[in-house]
């Protein structure tokens, strides 16, 4: 019964959908122009589930956007127009290729699981597309994905670069320290104006899951130190303006690591919040004349 209804649900967002998509658009100056459909040519690139990084936006953790919703399917698909056949998926720690089947704007994933596809239809109207899988118990899950803008030479890089951009995003300034540039953790994984380190990576999957769902892990390192690779956990506070790294004792013998103090907490700003500079108090008896 379950799998009835999941087929139905699906088979009725697919007929939505085709309804949707008339053959042609409006353009700018009023005239009708024929919408592209899915092809190898228009598809190729990295496409990324953009509702799971706005889950990490609006939760402030990957742990919370993965547990409170779910986890999709993939991370990243990437179409490539020299393997017009097939797709790359990504996870968060390994990729493997499934082949693929384009009809008009429906594409199929083959044995995405075994015996069984992940479908994704193609919108030539907004040029998205959305993720149906219904290859596990859960019932059918979406997920809307776009193509990314970032120029990586992966797709789960492309992922990263768009999780980076709402989970951290901001200045940060060193609680208890005074500190003329602010830190920020850029999208593409580097951290600027901290003396400690220069890299960072937010755990997504895989064993670096260390503190079960306790808290979120991040890899801190320094590009010019070899192996230089720490892990720590973190958290925002709940109106998202803090955000503290604590230390991690990992076992030497198991997958698990137990919860230090903190090593670092930072005040988080705006990007668009202007920093104010420090004004120079003025002394008893000072004239305020330049």
């Amino acid at each position: 019964m379950q799998k009835f209804v999941s087929f139905l649900a699906f088979t009725l967002v697919l007929l939505f959908i085709s309804c949707k998509n008339d053959p042609a658009a409006t353009a700018n100056n009023g005239s009708l122009v024929p919408l592209e459909h899915a092809s190898i040519v228009n598809l190729a690139g990295h496409w990324i589930p953009m509702d799971f990084c706005a889950r990490a936006n609006q939760y402030q953790s990957v742990l919370k956007a993965m547990n409170n919703a779910h986890l999709p399917y993939t991370y990243a698909i990437t179409f490539n127009v020299d393997q017009p056949d097939s797709v790359t998926c990504y996870n968060g720690f390994e990729s493997w290729k499934l082949a693929a089947k384009i009809n008009l704007d429906t594409i199929e994933l083959l044995e995405a699981r075994p015996g069984k596809s992940v479908y994704l239809v193609y919108d030539p109207a907004s040029k998205d597309i959305t993720m149906f899988d219904g290859t596990t118990n859960a019932g059918t899950q979406m997920d809307r994905m776009i193509k990314s803008k970032a120029n990586s030479p992966t797709g789960y890089l492309a992922f990263t670069t768009a999780l980076n951009h709402n989970l951290f995003e901001g200045n940060y300034f060193p609680v208890g320290k005074q500190t003329d540039k602010p830190v920020m953790f850029t999208p593409g994984g580097y951290i600027m104006n901290f003396p400690d380190y220069d890299r960072y990576a937010p755990c997504t999957g895989g064993d670096c899951f260390m503190l079960g769902d306790a808290m979120d892990v991040v890899t801190f390192a320094t590009t010019k130190v070899k192996d230089s690779q720490k892990l720590f956990g973190f958290r925002f506070s709940n109106n998202g303006d803090t955000l503290s790294f604590y230390n991690m004792k990992v076992s030497d013998t198991e997958k698990s690591a137990q919860l230090g103090g903190v090593a670092y907490r930072f005040l988080r700003k705006s990007v668009d919040e202007k920093i104010k500079p420090v004004e120079k108090q003025q002394k008893p008896g000072e004239s305020t004349k330049k």
